[in-house]
Order: C-alpha cells, then sequence, then structure tokens
C-alpha cells in the first residue's frame, strides 16, 4: 500500500477554514502596510473565495494588520489580487 501523503494545513485569516497551504494567498504587514509575504517575519493566509468579498477580507485585513485604515488596506489588497493574477 503506497503511503498516504500529506500537505501543509493552513488556516484563511477571514472565514477560519483550514486548506492546503498551496491553495492561499501568503501576506504580512510590516509597519502597518500590506505586502506579499517576503520570506521574514510573520505573514497571514486568505483563500480565494474570501479575496472575492471584499468587506469581510478588509476587516480580516484590519485585524491581522491592527490598523483602523479600511480604505488603504482595500486598495493594497485590489494591488496585490491584481499583481498575483498577471504573474
Amino acid at each position: 500500500m503506497a503511503p498516504k501523503v500529506t500537505y501543509p494545513q493552513r488556516m484563511c485569516v477571514a472565514c477560519r477554514e483550514r486548506f492546503e497551504q498551496k491553495l492561499l494567498l501568503r501576506l504580512q504587514c510590516k509597519e502597518q502596510r500590506l505586502s506579499a509575504h517576503s520570506g521574514e517575519g510573520r505573514s497571514f493566509y486568505l483563500c480565494s473565495d474570501c479575496l472575492e468579498n471584499e468587506k469581510k477580507v478588509t476587516r480580516a485585513l484590519a485585524r491581522a494588520c491592527k490598523s483602523g485604515d479600511m480604505n488603504y488596506l482595500s486598495t493594497q489588497i485590489k494591488e496585490i489580487i491584481t499583481d498575483v493574477r498577471k504573474s
């Protein structure tokens, strides 16, 4: 019998559901600024379903980044999503 293959599981900060790590978008906040994960420091994950719900994502990002500027976070996540979809 073949060995069972398991993949790392991570939790989406918006919906709190667990997914395989490769299916999630990994982000981080540095100095109240949202960016793609650079490989160092703390990070968090968002699933593709939550990325479509702007209001839900913005609230989750405000908690994760400890920021109250919802408009800034909303524009930042839109820029990151378009960059990810282009590549």
